[in-house]
């Protein structure tokens, strides 16, 4: 398997654009905004990186976008960026499958929704609130901006929702069931997501003790546009491999000569096991901090690859990372791939 990576978007607390993630990348650190969470016990105010997306309106009349989403807009900026990045923005797209990958999905809509009826606020509930609290909501306004009527999915598997969302993807092109495929991620903050995140910190007795630098609360949207290896070279390089199974119980195969992007996000509570797998002395980095702690991290970890593909370069860890369990770039400088490989490792 060769799929090329012809486009990417992407947009976070970091920016919008590869070059305002590759401009982090580079500084080794995203700036947080504050965020305030009222609760019972009094008001929490935790660091987060979130998203603007004022940049749609350059794609998408403002009047289409009344009846949309924070999460929605995410995912459309996100694929339109991706599209404008791969010169298909003004193409003509024949049958281009799209795949929306989400851990959290429609929350914030579905408690806006549930709410005020719980409430006896609103005893009808709003039409345009129930819409897009739908699953499929982002994939299907995707769909119907870009008049796409290839096929459409949309994946909910947590954190393991991105891998799937690619294995997918490249299956289509294999099978020939699309020319190409977007495919991405998108999660949005919501308060409930917030107040949990701050209670796993350690905080108001949460059980769970983890550097508050090292998880930060994360929102945004990561899309690309694939399609099977042709004769001109991708610019991002080309996905050569997807696994995903359960390591405990068999021996993860691992490609030798390459160096390694783990997603150690502070949540799953597995990242001392990378040691146990790559080994210590394995060159490794994580960029968690520059997009924070979400689901579909592991998509942003794959943008990341490809500006490193891109660059020939493997940049060092971000800021904040606490990262025991393997072997940091020698001195924190930037090292030339030169023929390495990059693999993106995520324990779910």
């Amino acid at each position: 398997m060769k799929i090329a990576i012809k486009g990417a978007g992407v947009v976070g607390g970091f920016g919008c654009g590869m070059e305002q993630l590759h401009n982090s990348l580079v500084k080794g650190k995203s700036a947080p905004t504050t965020i305030s969470i009222k609760t019972i016990g009094g008001v929490i105010v935790t660091p987060a990186l979130l998203a603007d997306t004022s940049r749609l309106i350059a794609f998408v009349d403002k009047k289409a976008l009344r009846r949309t989403d924070h999460y929605t807009r995410l995912a459309l900026l996100g694929c339109y960026l991706a599209l404008q990045d791969a010169a298909m923005l003004d193409q003509q797209r024949k049958r281009m499958g799209i795949i929306v990958a989400t851990g959290y999905g429609a929350t914030c809509n579905v408690s806006d929704f549930r709410h005020p009826l719980t409430n006896g606020d609103d005893l009808g509930g709003s039409p345009t609130r129930f819409s897009n609290s739908a699953h499929n909501a982002a994939a299907a306004n995707i769909a119907i901006s870009l008049n796409e009527k290839g096929p459409n999915l949309s994946i909910n598997d947590y954190d393991m929702s991105m891998p799937a969302a690619v294995l997918t993807a490249c299956q289509w092109l294999e099978e020939g069931r699309a020319d190409a495929v977007l495919v991405g991620g998108v999660d949005e903050y919501c308060h409930a997501m917030g107040y949990y995140r701050h209670r796993l910190n350690g905080k108001e007795g949460g059980e769970l003790s983890i550097p508050r630098e090292y998880a930060i609360i994360g929102e945004g949207a990561v899309f690309f546009y694939l399609s099977l290896q042709g004769n001109e070279p991708a610019p991002y390089g080309y996905i050569e491999d997807v696994q995903m199974g359960r390591y405990g119980r068999t021996a993860l195969r691992v490609p030798e000569n390459s160096v390694f992007l783990t997603n150690t996000d502070g949540y799953s509570g597995r990242d001392h096991e990378y040691v146990h797998i790559l080994g210590p002395q394995t060159r490794t980095a994580s960029y968690t901090p520059l997009y924070g702690g979400i689901p579909v991290g592991l998509g942003f970890d794959m943008a990341l690859a490809a500006l490193s593909l891109r660059n020939n370069a493997f940049y060092p860890s971000a800021e904040g990372v606490l990262n025991r369990s393997t072997q940091e770039n020698a001195n924190g400088r930037i090292h030339a791939l030169e023929d390495q490989e990059l693999c993106c490792l995520k324990l779910g």
